[in-house]
């Protein structure tokens, strides 16, 4: 899947640029971390990814041709996962909520049941079938959330602060899930201000700022210019982040 967002601007109603000629592909399978400070733009641009929002001027293109004319097929392909889970958790159970999209749109059971199945297993959550959504811990949901996405099978899934109020396990237990679903195949885009938690793994990173695309590359291209670009470096290096992961680190942040 090639997604291309094509000079995009967006100016609200107080005249401040929400989106100022924003311009980024996005190729399938790939591992993207998008970042920024808070207001540069990055829940915005996704809006207008998955035809949420109108541009006044630009265009989205899925596989070369306008998205705003295959909606249903650009939402099936791209999946989004709020950063509060329970915002999207619709059904009692976790099986009803893994099935409540395809059952809602008609699809025959024995095919929604299967990829339902499918889909728990992926993110671990295999044998909580019956359990209550409202039971389940943050890092459960949040495991849901993205269940719930696969089932229909996108192409290309956007995690919206994914990592966000989780423990150590919780946080080491979504990479590990995340980058399996990579290794398969699917293209993952994290949205995050937090560089730490998935830096390492990502072959490439884009930072905004003020509505802009103000560098797009691999992360050890940018790492040294990150200071200077508004982003707060973790520590140590990115060789370092490679080799121990940013899990070894964050459990001793998290037990001392």
């Amino acid at each position: 899947m090639k997604l291309e967002i094509k000079d995009i601007v967006k100016v609200f109603p107080d005249g401040q640029n929400g989106l100022d000629h924003a311009r980024l592909c996005i190729e399938t399978p790939c591992f993207m971390l998008l970042s920024g400070k808070n207001g540069s733009g990055k829940s915005l641009l996704v809006r207008h990814i998955l035809g949420l929002e109108t541009p006044d001027s630009g265009e989205v293109l899925l596989d070369g041709k306008p998205s705003n004319r295959q909606l249903a097929e650009l939402r099936r392909r791209i999946a989004l996962v709020f950063q509060e889970p329970e915002h999207q958790i619709l059904g009692l159970t976790v099986m009803e909520d893994a099935e409540f999209g395809p059952r809602a749109a008609g699809e025959a059971k024995a095919s929604y049941k299967e990829k339902a199945s499918k889909a728990l297993k992926a993110v671990g959550l295999s044998g909580l079938e019956n359990r209550l959504c409202a039971s389940l811990s943050g890092g459960e949901k949040r495991r849901l959330a993205i269940a719930s996405a696969l089932v229909s099978e996108p192409e290309l899934i956007i995690l919206d602060e994914p990592f966000n109020d989780l423990d150590w396990d919780g946080a080491s237990e979504l990479l590990e899930i995340l980058l399996k679903l990579h290794k398969g195949g699917l293209g993952i885009v994290v949205i995050s201000h937090d560089l730490e938690k998935c830096l390492a793994h990502a072959d490439r990173l884009v930072l905004m700022d003020a509505g802009k695309i103000i560098a797009d590359a691999e992360p050890k291209a940018l790492w040294d210019k990150l200071p200077g670009l508004g982003v707060r470096r973790p520590d140590g290096d990115i060789s370092q982040l490679k080799k121990m992961s940013w899990l070894k680190a964050a459990k001793s942040s998290y037990e001392g």
